[in-house]
């Protein structure tokens, strides 16, 4: 799974909270509560690091003994954390033993970032979107995909002789925020008169190596294919995470699930635990 990363040149590196970031890596910390270190102090340290471009907004209790602190810098709201003894300052995701994103939840409660739609809505609202189906039979999907994400292009490439099976269909929502070139690839898959023969054009060519897609950016796109990408890219930030692919299907008791990344398991194997969803909805078996 291709994330967003924020880098902020203030000789700080500020991870995750408003790009959705997920590092699976990071160690879990517990959600337990501390004396919360003084917005001062707070400005203090911010101040030694930032070079004064960072102002402290408020501080609040953080988990796992740590305090929190809303942080202005050049403009961009960021979340930071303070050891309990208010000497360091910590920059990036924090994640509880459940992989639950608690930087995410703290923008959420801020206001720094919407509250994330249910798998329900966000579904139908896929549904609506600028998008195209590949597939004629199986179960339906759903998959944001940025065209420079290798998952994704490992997505499209395990799913391709499904579809040609009659085993699977995907409902393809081309996003754009991994690079520079993005939307200019985006803008040509969705802007093509065939949208699934320029997809196939971008896969074919990806180079894994540089995890760029092989489709030409386009050079002059038409005003509504600029407003579908940024509009399926802001749908995918609904989502409460901006990563690639992210995917919305039917489990088997005809709910709809929200997940971020490939599945667990090889495609031919998930689909086999799926219904489909059809037009937003749970079809059933």
């Amino acid at each position: 799974m291709q994330t967003k990363t924020v880098a902020l040149a203030v000789g700080l590196l500020v991870v995750g909270a408003l790009g959705g970031v997920f590092a699976g890596r990071y160690l879990p910390i517990s959600v337990a509560k501390a004396a919360v270190v003084s917005q001062a102090k707070a400005q203090k340290l911010v101040d030694g690091l930032a070079h004064g471009q960072g102002q402290v907004e408020k501080t609040f209790a953080g988990p796992g003994g740590l305090t929190g602190a809303l942080v202005q810098i050049d403009g961009h709201p960021n979340i930071l954390y303070l050891t309990p003894d208010g000497k360091y300052l910590v920059a990036g995701t924090v994640f509880n033993a459940a992989g639950e994103n608690l930087m995410r939840e703290e923008a959420i409660q801020l206001g720094l970032i919407p509250k994330p739609e249910t798998p329900e809505a966000l579904a139908k609202k896929a549904a609506a979107a600028d998008s195209f189906v590949l597939g004629t039979k199986g179960p339906e999907i759903t998959a944001f995909v940025d065209p420079n994400c290798i998952f994704c292009h490992k997505f499209y490439e395990e799913a391709k002789p499904l579809i040609a099976a009659g085993k699977l269909r995907v409902r393809f929502v081309v996003v754009a925020f991994l690079k520079s070139s993005s939307a200019g690839k985006a803008e040509a898959i969705l802007g093509a008169k065939d949208p699934a023969a320029a997809m196939a054009e971008n896969e074919k060519g990806f180079d894994e190596a540089t995890e760029e897609g092989g489709i030409e950016p386009a050079k002059d796109p038409a005003t509504a294919t600029v407003t579908a990408v940024q509009n399926n890219t802001k749908l995918l930030e609904q989502s409460g995470e901006v990563a690639t692919p992210t995917l919305l299907y039917c489990n088997d008791h005809n709910t709809v699930v929200l997940k971020h990344g490939l599945p667990d398991k090889d495609l031919e194997s998930f689909l086999k635990e799926i219904h489909s969803l059809d037009h937003g909805s749970c079809q059933g078996s």
